[in-house]
């Protein structure tokens, strides 16, 4: 089938495609280059970069539900499914319009329009046929609804502790105590599971784009390490974002023992008709923190995996050379108070999980204002 890419109503690109494997047949004609995907724009493969850039905001292919979806909409790769759904979703403006299609931007696009989710309406309107499920990546089940006009994605935890969706709402907690910008998450209820829940932080005049896209704006030098690199990325993007935003992040992610801050989970916000950018993303998606996934009297310190300059946070906060985290707001007494009030309601976690979490940021805090007093120094 033949599609134009759009970025709203402005046409970017016409493929052919294949509406079952979801794969580029053709690149028929380039509309606008300016408006192309920046990981495509970079590219001189335009066709791998498309395909890349489509498989990036698809589902992922290790989320647990993805064969359901794919039997359901008779496709074979998320990629597909994704194009069914006319590539819509709560993260940018990009879309696929079928080039026969008599559709505006302003009859589909899910920031103004309702839709379904989850095999319930959102509202009492007519909603729309697409859903922005098709095109949410990430490994966990999620899905988002709609409330008081508002765009909220639920999302589960997995076993043994169910604790993901409880690390959410601490994190969010203590980012709002330390000052540092950032997604809020509630807990929430639904068929007796716990989901976690916030509200989409782009609207439609706006766009997520993730460090994914940003690092082929430049070739990496041979002296460089991968941050380096990124820093000039940006500088070159000319994205008003200084260091320390993301050193804070990464002193927050090593605070927490977040494994999960690959390059799709932090990035910046620009305006999605005139590409310019805006600034740093609000922090999100902390999930996958806090011990997690491991047993209580496995809940180590040493050699915990980090992402994305690093594989181990004990080196990856070698890195920080200008964090404004405020390390003094990091108080035991802090990190008690809103350990209690949100892990007691997960009936999996024990006092004991909870003192031993309490414990293990306790020491990251006192190692972190060592480490933030000795690099700043230099």
């Amino acid at each position: 089938m033949e599609i134009i890419l759009m970025d709203k109503e402005i046409p970017v690109i016409e493929l052919n495609i294949n509406n079952i494997s979801g794969r580029i047949k053709e690149i028929i004609k380039i509309y606008n280059e300016e408006y192309l995907p920046l990981p495509v724009k970079y590219q001189t493969d335009k066709e791998y970069a498309l395909e890349s850039w489509i498989k990036s905001r698809s589902i992922s292919t290790s989320r647990q539900d993805l064969s359901v979806l794919l039997e359901a909409a008779d496709v074979e790769t998320a990629s597909a499914l994704s194009l069914k759904n006319l590539g819509l979703n709560l993260s940018d403006q990009y879309w696929y319009r079928p080039k026969e299609a008599d559709i505006t931007w302003k009859q589909v696009n899910l920031f103004d329009n309702q839709f379904n989710t989850q095999g319930f309406s959102s509202s009492d309107d007519m909603p729309s046929s697409y859903s922005p499920d098709m095109s949410s990546n990430g490994e966990l089940r999620k899905f988002w609804t709609i409330k008081n006009n508002k765009r909220y994605l639920y999302k589960e935890s997995t076993a043994p502790y169910y604790q993901q969706a409880y690390n959410e709402v601490f994190a969010s907690k203590l980012l709002s105590k330390l000052n540092i910008p950032h997604v809020t998450y509630k807990l929430d209820v639904l068929k007796d599971k716990t989901y976690s829940v916030c509200e989409t932080f782009i609207d439609h005049d706006t766009e997520y784009v993730p460090a994914l896209y940003i690092r082929n704006a430049c070739k990496k030098n041979n002296n460089e390490n991968d941050y380096k690199h990124f820093l000039r990325c940006m500088k070159v993007l000319k994205i008003p974002c200084k260091r320390e935003s993301i050193d804070t992040m990464l002193a927050f992610d090593y605070l927490i023992n977040n494994n999960d801050r690959h390059y799709g989970n932090f990035g910046f916000i620009r305006n999605a008709e005139t590409l310019k950018f805006i600034g740093f993303a609000p922090l999100f998606d902390h999930g996958n923190s806090l011990w997690y996934k491991d047993i209580t009297k496995n809940m180590k310190l040493k050699s915990q995996e980090a992402k994305p300059f690093r594989s181990l946070h004990e080196n990856q906060i070698k890195l920080l050379e200008e964090s404004t985290i405020s390390v003094e707001d990091i108080t035991e007494k802090n990190i008690t108070e809103i350990a209690h009030d949100v892990f007691e309601k997960n009936s999996l976690i024990d006092n004991e999980r909870i003192r031993r979490i309490i414990y293990n940021i306790d020491f990251q805090a006192q190692q972190l204002r060592k480490i933030m007093t000795n690099s700043f120094r230099r």
